[in-house]
């Protein structure tokens, strides 16, 4: 089962609950039963639904019966005190498996990473002896205080969640934001099991920043700088906070306040007389933070801003006209040189469709940064009549993803001038080019088996890629083999690829070449070309690689 499709059924849980089952009724209804079961030509879907954590049974939760093709549900009810679940009267279809229960996440039968394997009904399929795991929900709470030993509120709490592993584009991303109440007390609820990091953004209710150098109280004038778990303020000495499912962990955050800082900027006038205004943002885990400095103040002449209030710490200011890029490590007061940065030039091109057509109205254009290079990490643009322009972005590496039409379109290559290169990444020189990005509107769906012992295989990752390494950032596919080991990759681009099928492949980095450098040799090639059409059936099942 595709991504897509766990977004679209994630937009429809709308729980028809129906055919509850009680007491007697409901372990009679569960109890083990042939595979066929004798009402008309109908089948049963049956098993046990677990805790993925401790192996104890689930009473009580509902599980649904989904259609593939719309999410609807076709059927459900309620586990007994025994965990078993039964669903009668199905036609021989594929559908998809849900279960919920308040205390753990909604899932879907094996599911990992939003990939999930559909239950198949039909004659020879064993369908009534499923082990369906359901993971808690994990707890995440703590208190912030500050030098006193007083509650902070109105803390801004951030939590990341770290990738399960370092591949290619994978980042440290945003995972929730909670404030204090006035106990300090924060917390983030319905968390998945994994590896967490926090930070905490705050202002000291004491704090006053304003008055001239000579008037200021300094022991007013200070700020909290970002404070990391454990309360420490280098963000690379922050430790981790490790959730397990169902867990309630505690995290308590100590902020200290320290001298605030100011920080003088260019402030020049474009072209038009329009006054142009350096920007300032706050670096947390490669994420940027707009600024909201306590005070600012345009001395007379307008010659520069005078920023204060501001904490000790990680910073990209983007100053000037032209704009250049200044990523600050500040430590003390700053006044900041014109010239210093990276200049951040405009990037702007057009879009192309191999097909010839027409570029969708609703295009989005999105440029992510794949280095550590200063500035944001990414910028988003519409696609105007199939042109696109971003400003201001610095040099370094970066790649392109796009949508529309209700999809993301794989970029198959990005060229300047004479120079064209396959994939979606481009290197961002001093100058910004004039691009050409090409794009694929193919929708060839491919469709296959996975067997494994001559049988086809539940739960493995399926992943396409391509022969050529520099297009596996936009060209890769994955998927998760169902019941009957059947897989579906949907709206794959023309090209020349290799496909794998591994077992326990989940913890695996599929981005990495060097990691699935032992898998490929004995994968299947695979060719979608232009005439494939929207449906190419494989015609021999891709073999199950174990670990």
């Amino acid at each position: 089962m595709s991504q897509v499709e766990v977004l679209i059924r994630t937009l429809t849980r709308a729980f028809a609950l129906c055919g509850i089952l009680f007491a007697e009724a409901a372990t009679s209804q569960v109890a083990p039963q042939p595979q066929r079961v004798a009402i008309g030509d109908s089948y049963r879907i049956a098993g046990t639904l677990t805790n993925a954590s401790t192996g104890e049974t689930i009473n009580r939760a509902v599980v649904e019966v989904l259609s593939e093709e719309d999410q609807h549900t076709m059927a459900s009810c309620v586990t007994d005190s025994e965990g078993r679940f039964a669903l009668d009267r199905l036609a021989a279809a594929k559908y998809q498996l849900r279960a919920s229960k308040r205390g753990f996440h909604v899932g879907f039968y094996d599911e990992h990473e939003g990939f999930f394997s559909a239950i198949v009904t039909g004659p020879d399929q064993d369908t009534t002896h499923l082990e369906f795991k359901l993971e808690a929900n994990a707890i995440l709470s703590g208190v912030v205080t500050d030098d006193a030993g007083e509650p902070v509120s109105g803390a801004r709490v951030m939590l990341f969640k770290r990738p399960t592993f370092q591949g290619a584009g994978d980042r440290i991303s945003p995972a929730g934001t909670a404030s204090t109440d006035d106990t300090g007390t924060y917390e983030f609820g319905n968390l998945s099991a994994g590896e967490y990091l926090m930070a905490v953004l705050a202002e000291p209710w004491y704090a006053v920043h304003e008055g001239s150098p000579a008037r200021r109280n300094p022991a007013l004038d200070v700020a909290y700088p970002v404070t990391y778990f454990d309360s420490t303020t280098e963000e690379q000495s922050a430790k981790p906070i490790v959730v397990a499912a169902g867990s309630h962990e505690q995290a308590n955050i100590s902020l200290h306040a320290v001298p605030a800082l100011r920080l003088s900027a260019p402030l020049v006038r474009a072209t038009d007389y329009t006054t142009v205004a350096p920007q300032l943002q706050q670096n947390v885990f490669g994420t940027g933070f707009p600024y909201a400095s306590v005070g600012v103040n345009i001395p007379p002449g307008n010659t520069a801003i005078e920023m204060s209030g501001i904490a000790p710490g990680s910073y990209t200011l983007t100053q000037g006209n032209p704009q250049r890029v200044v990523d600050l490590d500040l430590t003390s007061s700053v006044q900041v040189d014109p010239n210093a940065g990276a200049p951040a030039n405009p990037v702007e091109g057009r879009i192309r469709l191999l097909s010839g057509a027409p570029a969708p109205a609703d295009m989005v254009v999105t440029l992510m940064r794949i280095d550590n290079g200063p500035g944001q990490p990414a910028y988003a643009a519409e696609a105007r009549q199939g042109s696109f322009r971003f400003e201001g972005v610095p040099p370094g590496d970066w790649a392109f993803a796009v949508t529309g039409g209700g999809r993301t379109l794989p970029v198959m290559t990005v060229s300047a001038g004479s120079r064209k290169r396959e994939g979606s990444v481009f290197t961002l020189r001093d100058r910004g080019p004039q691009l050409t990005v090409t794009l694929s509107d193919a929708s060839t769906d491919v469709k296959g088996f996975a067997n494994k012992n001559d049988r086809g295989f539940t739960g493995a990752m399926i992943v396409l890629l391509p022969k050529n390494p520099a297009q596996w950032r936009a060209l890769a596919w994955r998927d998760q083999s169902d019941s009957d080991g059947s897989f579906a990759l949907h709206d794959v681009a023309p090209g020349q690829y290799t496909l794998v099928a591994i077992e326990n492949g989940w913890d695996l980095d599929w981005t990495s070449p060097a990691a699935m450098a032992r898998y490929l040799p004995s994968g299947m090639s695979v060719t979608v070309t232009e005439q494939s059409g929207a449906l190419m059936r494989l015609s021999t099942p891709v073999v199950v690689q174990g670990r």
